[in-house]
């Protein structure tokens, strides 16, 4: 599942929430940088003594630019707004009403990718359909469709979550972050129309993938956005929202599943929602600001000037967006020349990229997407009424442990976090399939809510975490798409093949046993392979690899 987490994985920022989604992240960080800022001979660079657009600017205080100190003695993950300035800086911008506002109109999208995520997850649309004739209140939608066609229903969303993912970064760099979520909330609106005048369950589909194309977009771009302008006493707090946005469209959509009747009208309506969702978005769109450090990478200081004035209560704006116009010249400066595809997949960093694409494969094939996808059909094996009261549950413990882990995860080690969580998710998958063995709706309920709890709590936000943290900083961008492709694709994986094998006729309640062999394999995995990366620099890491200063 895309866990936000992410993004917007176009840069390397905070990981998104997962989803089925990608929890976000990651980076299209516009400007990467070469290996050079591992050497400490490379870190003197004399910020320009010309003014810029009439700013008079003067020289770093140090000597040498705030990028280049940061990777040297910050031990602690930094936004790119953080990475740029001095951290007294970063600490002191108090944000202006417009900067929230901002920030929760780009969180709209979220919303809309957790209502999209769970929206097919409600027992009565595809329950009985091979039976004829189809009783009243089984098989709502598109009644006497297929098994095939429904995971084609369902994984579509997917399809287009991927695509919108992987290109967000192109018209988010060359239109805007805050044009692209205009034009995303127009997208929104085309896809959840398209469903809910759709005749037939092939145009419902297309539908379907139209709305995952703006819920890769708004998850990468928002999380891009949210890196940009968060200043550091903030930064956890909106990268938290991402998450809980995408966790409580889940809990709302799951909760509409109370209100829905036997006929097409309810459903219709349901899936209509996002409608409203981007119709809102595009009419407070001109109250939203633009990032300033995207402005400053189109040459666009003193509008970049405006933007800082407009984000953030009043501060010596001058230098700081000094430091943001010198933390760019440096990176295009750096990146010239380079092929940081070329470097992603040599032998020099081939073990980085190995435990990345490992990382964010365990964050899909560990079982979350069954989870999301099909827990109706899950509750209903195990004996459990009404199933919407398991979602419901369900979607409330992810809503809740995902506070939980934005307040904690930071004081306990990567690994500790990664392999207890997710031997925590192997038992808990066990309990899934005793529970469905015995028909146990109450163990059935138990251990999902336990395997949502670690999941939050490890591989859900720190997939993307790690996978960030150990590269160097030219690599971020291109290891974050590379893992974001393994992401989706595993999440397709899961998704397509739950129903087929959980199917009486093959693994049937015995399914989720291979979501324990999995979650035991990659335990073993983080264990001998992935090293610590917790309250380490970013050279500290990369020693641990083998690549030291040259």
């Amino acid at each position: 599942m895309l866990a936000l987490q992410a993004n917007a994985k176009r840069n390397d920022e905070e990981p998104s929430a997962y989803v089925a989604i990608p929890d976000t992240p990651k980076g299209s960080s516009n400007f990467p940088v070469d290996d050079s800022a591992l050497d400490p001979s490379s870190h003197v660079v004399a910020a320009p003594d010309a003014p810029v657009d009439g700013i008079a600017l003067g020289r770093q205080p140090t000597g040498i630019s705030h990028r280049r100190a940061h990777q040297r003695h910050t031990r602690r993950h930094l936004s790119k707004l953080e990475r740029s300035i001095h951290e007294d800086h970063s600490t002191a911008l108090k944000p202006t009403g417009n900067l929230y506002l901002t920030v929760l109109i780009a969180l709209a999208g979220t919303f809309q990718d957790g209502w999209m995520l769970s929206q097919l997850n409600y027992r009565a649309f595809d329950s009985n359909c091979s039976i004829a004739p189809i009783a009243p209140g089984d098989c709502i939608m598109f009644p006497g469709h297929s098994s095939t066609e429904w995971t084609m229903a369902v994984t579509s969303w997917i399809v287009g979550g991927m695509l919108g993912a992987l290109f967000s970064g192109v018209p988010a760099d060359s239109c805007g972050r805050k044009i692209t979520l205009l034009g995303n909330a127009c997208v929104m609106i085309a896809g959840a129309g398209l469903q809910a005048a759709s005749k037939t369950i092939y145009l419902f589909s297309m539908g379907r993938l139209i709305s995952g194309i703006a819920s890769g977009v708004a998850i990468n771009v928002c999380n891009v956005l949210i890196s940009e302008i968060s200043p550091a006493n903030m930064r956890g707090m909106f990268s938290t929202g991402l998450q809980v946005g995408v966790a409580l469209g889940s809990l709302a959509v799951t909760t509409a599943h109370y209100a829905l009747g036997d006929n097409a009208t309810s459903w219709r309506l349901l899936v209509a929602t996002p409608m409203l969702l981007g119709v809102v978005q595009v009419a407070l769109m001109p109250f939203m600001a633009y990032s300033p450090v995207w402005l400053v990478s189109r040459g666009r200081t003193a509008e970049a000037s405006t933007q800082l004035r407009r984000l953030y209560r009043p501060c010596n704006y001058d230098e700081i967006l000094q430091a943001i116009v010198v933390s760019h010249d440096e990176e295009r400066q750096d990146s010239r020349g380079d092929n940081s595809w070329k470097a992603l997949f040599s032998a020099k960093y081939r073990k980085q990229l190995v435990i990345a694409i490992a990382l964010c494969s365990a964050q899909q094939l560990t079982g979350i997407d069954a989870i999301m996808y099909y827990s109706s059909g899950i509750f209903a094996k195990a004996g459990l009424t009404d199933p919407r009261v398991g979602n419901t549950i369900i979607n409330l413990i992810r809503t809740t442990f995902i506070l939980v882990a934005a307040r904690v995860i930071d004081k306990f080690l990567r690994k500790t976090l990664l392999c207890g969580g997710m031997a925590i998710m192997g038992v808990a998958s066990a309990g899934v399939m005793v529970s469905l063995v015995y028909t146990s709706s109450v163990g059935c309920v138990a251990s999902l809510a336990v395997y949502m709890a670690a999941f939050c709590l490890s591989i859900g936000p720190m997939a993307w975490m790690v996978s960030t943290e150990i590269f160097p900083d030219f690599l971020h961008a291109n290891a974050g798409s590379t893992g974001e492709l393994f992401t989706w694709l595993c999440n397709f994986v899961v998704g397509v093949s739950y129903p087929f094998v959980a199917d009486p006729s093959a693994l049937g309640n015995y399914a989720f046993g291979i979501f324990v062999g999995l979650s035991g394999a990659f335990v073993a995995f983080v264990a001998i392979v992935v090293p610590e990366t917790a309250r380490k620099t970013i050279v500290e890491i990369q020693m641990q690899f083998g690549i030291t200063a040259s």
